[in-house]
């Protein structure tokens, strides 16, 4: 009888399919790589973290019903994020992908709304179709429910689900928006 592998735990429920995966991924050769062995090994990756190449594997992102969570125009800082577009965000929502506005700097992350502003209004300056704030709120809530799987229990206002909801005292894609 072999002992329990306490190490191989996670990996156990990620076959299974009771653990999502959210991969740090930023190339797009990578987050490819990733949908072939997810393929190959029967798992479902939810969401590629960082993702500054999403843009150009958008229809594979589609295809795999597979989440990018994306800064709206945060890159340039290593080798792996230089091939970045500040259309990223739109790009990959355009091509029908599920597209999420992220940070994981402690000021960003207070001000996902403006990050949003910023990569909606990079999408309608690059003449990208059917882009609008409602469109560009779904990357901060329904998104990133639906890539945690949670979107049954919160992430869009709907009788019997959980809600916070924020009154500004104007546009909430304004710079100049607080909350009240």
């Amino acid at each position: 009888n072999t002992p329990r592998d306490f190490q191989l735990d996670t990996l156990v429920e990620v076959l299974e399919g009771r653990m999502l995966v959210h991969n740090h991924c930023y190339r797009a050769d990578e987050m490819a790589i990733m949908l072939d062995m997810a393929r190959e090994f029967g798992f479902h990756i939810a969401s590629f973290h960082h993702a500054v190449e999403a843009y150009k594997i958008a229809d594979l992102l589609r295809a795999n019903n597979t989440c990018a969570a994306m800064w709206a125009d945060w890159w340039g800082f290593k080798m792996e994020a230089y091939d970045a577009v500040n259309e990223n965000i739109p790009m990959v929502h355009n091509a029908g992908a599920c597209a999420i506005v992220h940070s994981d700097d402690p000021n960003g992350i207070q001000r996902l709304n403006q990050e949003a502003a910023k990569a909606l209004a990079d999408g309608i300056r690059a003449g990208i179709p059917n882009l609008s704030e409602a469109v560009a709120w779904r990357w901060l809530s329904r998104n990133p429910a639906y890539a945690l799987g949670i979107l049954d229990k919160t992430g869009t206002l709907a009788a019997g689900k959980m809600a916070d909801v924020v009154l500004w005292n104007g546009d909430p894609f304004s710079d100049y928006t607080r909350p009240e």
